[in-house]
Protein backbone atom coordinates (compact mmCIF):
# COMPACT_ATOMS: atom_id res chain seq x y z
CA UNK A 1 0.00 0.00 0.00
CA UNK A 2 0.92 3.35 -0.93
CA UNK A 3 1.30 6.12 1.74
CA UNK A 4 -0.83 9.25 1.44
CA UNK A 5 1.92 11.49 0.33
CA UNK A 6 3.19 8.70 -2.14
CA UNK A 7 -0.48 8.97 -3.48
CA UNK A 8 -0.16 12.72 -3.67
CA UNK A 9 2.68 12.70 -5.85
CA UNK A 10 1.35 10.25 -7.98
CA UNK A 11 -1.94 12.10 -8.32
CA UNK A 12 0.31 15.56 -9.47
CA UNK A 13 2.46 13.32 -11.74
CA UNK A 14 -1.16 12.05 -13.29
CA UNK A 15 -2.44 15.71 -13.41
CA UNK A 16 0.83 17.00 -15.10
CA UNK A 17 0.49 13.92 -17.97
CA UNK A 18 -3.54 14.54 -18.59
CA UNK A 19 -2.63 18.28 -19.55
CA UNK A 20 -5.86 18.37 -22.11
CA UNK A 21 -8.24 17.44 -18.56
CA UNK A 22 -10.00 14.32 -19.98
CA UNK A 23 -9.65 12.38 -16.88
CA UNK A 24 -6.99 9.98 -18.58
CA UNK A 25 -3.35 9.48 -19.24
CA UNK A 26 -3.46 8.03 -22.90
CA UNK A 27 -0.32 8.19 -25.29
CA UNK A 28 -1.01 11.26 -27.24
CA UNK A 29 -0.70 12.90 -23.67
CA UNK A 30 2.86 11.88 -23.44
CA UNK A 31 3.06 12.85 -27.38
CA UNK A 32 1.69 16.47 -26.40
CA UNK A 33 4.31 16.69 -23.40
CA UNK A 34 6.97 15.47 -25.65
CA UNK A 35 6.25 18.42 -27.62
CA UNK A 36 6.06 20.87 -25.32
CA UNK A 37 9.21 20.24 -24.10
CA UNK A 38 10.61 20.24 -27.75
CA UNK A 39 9.20 23.75 -27.82
CA UNK A 40 10.16 24.83 -24.89
CA UNK A 41 13.52 23.93 -25.09
CA UNK A 42 14.01 24.64 -28.81
CA UNK A 43 14.65 21.60 -30.15
CA UNK A 44 12.98 20.91 -33.84
CA UNK A 45 11.56 17.22 -34.32
CA UNK A 46 14.02 15.66 -36.26
CA UNK A 47 16.95 16.54 -33.57
CA UNK A 48 19.15 13.20 -31.99
CA UNK A 49 17.72 14.31 -28.28
CA UNK A 50 14.19 14.72 -29.91
CA UNK A 51 14.20 11.52 -31.37
CA UNK A 52 15.57 10.10 -28.20
CA UNK A 53 12.92 11.52 -26.46
CA UNK A 54 10.54 10.30 -28.87
CA UNK A 55 11.61 6.91 -28.76
CA UNK A 56 12.12 6.53 -24.81
CA UNK A 57 8.73 8.07 -24.47
CA UNK A 58 7.28 5.21 -26.81
CA UNK A 59 8.98 2.48 -24.49
CA UNK A 60 7.49 4.30 -21.45
CA UNK A 61 3.74 4.10 -23.12
CA UNK A 62 4.24 0.92 -24.12
CA UNK A 63 5.63 -0.68 -20.68
CA UNK A 64 2.66 1.80 -18.46
CA UNK A 65 -0.32 0.34 -20.78
CA UNK A 66 1.19 -3.03 -20.26
CA UNK A 67 1.71 -2.74 -16.17
CA UNK A 68 -0.92 -0.21 -16.12
CA UNK A 69 -3.88 -0.46 -18.23
CA UNK A 70 -6.03 -3.62 -16.79
CA UNK A 71 -9.57 -2.84 -18.65
CA UNK A 72 -7.04 -2.59 -21.94
CA UNK A 73 -9.00 0.91 -23.65
CA UNK A 74 -5.53 2.18 -24.37
CA UNK A 75 -5.93 4.91 -21.27
CA UNK A 76 -5.47 5.06 -17.73
CA UNK A 77 -7.79 5.95 -15.30
CA UNK A 78 -6.50 7.89 -12.27
CA UNK A 79 -7.52 4.65 -10.19
CA UNK A 80 -5.48 2.64 -12.86
CA UNK A 81 -2.41 4.86 -12.53
CA UNK A 82 -2.73 4.88 -8.98
CA UNK A 83 -3.00 1.32 -8.34
CA UNK A 84 -0.32 0.08 -11.16
CA UNK A 85 2.15 3.18 -9.98
CA UNK A 86 1.94 1.86 -6.82
CA UNK A 87 2.72 -2.31 -7.81
CA UNK A 88 4.83 -1.73 -9.98
CA UNK A 89 7.14 1.34 -9.32
CA UNK A 90 6.97 2.07 -5.81
CA UNK A 91 6.56 -1.65 -4.76
CA UNK A 92 7.97 -3.43 -7.87
CA UNK A 93 11.13 -2.75 -9.70
CA UNK A 94 9.48 -1.34 -12.93
CA UNK A 95 11.06 1.97 -12.70
CA UNK A 96 14.81 1.49 -13.85
CA UNK A 97 13.41 -1.03 -16.64
CA UNK A 98 10.16 1.54 -17.53
CA UNK A 99 10.44 5.06 -16.31
CA UNK A 100 14.29 5.62 -15.92
CA UNK A 101 14.89 6.04 -19.62
CA UNK A 102 12.00 8.63 -20.26
CA UNK A 103 13.30 10.71 -17.31
CA UNK A 104 16.53 10.17 -18.36
CA UNK A 105 15.65 11.64 -22.11
CA UNK A 106 14.10 14.74 -20.74
CA UNK A 107 17.02 15.42 -17.99
CA UNK A 108 19.34 15.92 -21.07
CA UNK A 109 17.34 17.57 -23.25
CA UNK A 110 17.39 20.09 -20.17
CA UNK A 111 20.93 19.79 -20.01
CA UNK A 112 21.00 22.29 -23.24
CA UNK A 113 24.57 22.39 -23.33
CA UNK A 114 25.31 18.68 -22.75
CA UNK A 115 27.41 19.93 -19.56
CA UNK A 116 25.73 17.37 -17.40
CA UNK A 117 24.19 19.95 -15.63
CA UNK A 118 21.37 21.40 -15.34
CA UNK A 119 21.00 25.06 -14.36
CA UNK A 120 18.13 27.07 -12.73
CA UNK A 121 17.04 28.48 -16.08
CA UNK A 122 17.05 24.95 -17.77
CA UNK A 123 15.46 23.48 -15.10
CA UNK A 124 12.38 25.87 -15.27
CA UNK A 125 12.05 25.81 -18.91
CA UNK A 126 11.42 21.73 -18.60
CA UNK A 127 8.92 22.48 -15.38
CA UNK A 128 7.07 24.88 -17.31
CA UNK A 129 6.37 21.63 -19.99
CA UNK A 130 4.99 20.04 -16.97
CA UNK A 131 3.18 22.57 -15.75
CA UNK A 132 4.71 23.54 -12.54
CA UNK A 133 3.44 26.54 -11.19
CA UNK A 134 6.31 29.36 -12.00
CA UNK A 135 5.83 30.00 -8.18
CA UNK A 136 7.17 26.93 -7.25
CA UNK A 137 9.77 25.97 -9.46
CA UNK A 138 12.64 28.31 -7.81
CA UNK A 139 11.73 26.49 -4.30
CA UNK A 140 11.57 22.82 -6.01
CA UNK A 141 15.49 23.85 -7.40
CA UNK A 142 16.51 25.15 -4.25
CA UNK A 143 15.28 21.86 -2.15
CA UNK A 144 16.85 20.27 -4.74
CA UNK A 145 20.29 21.77 -5.31
CA UNK A 146 21.70 20.46 -2.12
CA UNK A 147 25.12 21.45 -1.86
CA UNK A 148 23.66 25.33 -3.12
CA UNK A 149 25.84 25.29 -6.54
CA UNK A 150 23.36 26.53 -8.65
CA UNK A 151 23.74 23.56 -10.90
CA UNK A 152 21.67 20.06 -10.66
CA UNK A 153 23.59 17.22 -12.04
CA UNK A 154 21.94 14.66 -14.09
CA UNK A 155 22.56 12.04 -11.33
CA UNK A 156 20.88 14.65 -8.48
CA UNK A 157 18.26 15.43 -10.46
CA UNK A 158 17.65 11.28 -11.16
CA UNK A 159 17.75 10.70 -7.71
CA UNK A 160 14.78 13.37 -7.37
CA UNK A 161 12.60 11.59 -9.66
CA UNK A 162 12.96 8.58 -8.11
CA UNK A 163 12.52 10.04 -4.78
CA UNK A 164 9.27 12.10 -6.07
CA UNK A 165 8.01 9.02 -8.03
CA UNK A 166 8.84 5.80 -5.99
CA UNK A 167 10.39 7.27 -2.36
CA UNK A 168 8.42 7.29 0.76
CA UNK A 169 10.76 9.45 2.80
CA UNK A 170 8.96 12.27 3.60
CA UNK A 171 12.14 14.24 4.25
CA UNK A 172 13.25 13.37 0.72
CA UNK A 173 14.67 16.68 -1.53
CA UNK A 174 13.13 14.72 -4.26
CA UNK A 175 9.58 15.43 -3.17
CA UNK A 176 9.78 18.64 -3.67
CA UNK A 177 10.53 17.44 -7.34
CA UNK A 178 7.66 19.09 -9.40
CA UNK A 179 6.82 21.61 -6.43
CA UNK A 180 4.54 21.17 -3.30
CA UNK A 181 2.71 18.28 -2.93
Amino acid sequence: MATEMQLRKLDKAFSHLDADGSGYVEQQDLNNLGVRLLANFGVVHDAPKAQRLAEDFGTFWQELAKVLDVDHDRRLSPQEWRDGMTSAFVHGDAFDRSFRPGALAVLRLADTDDDGRVSRDEFATMQRAFGTPVGEINIAFDKLDADEDGYLTIDELMTGVRQFYIGADETAPGNWFFGTI
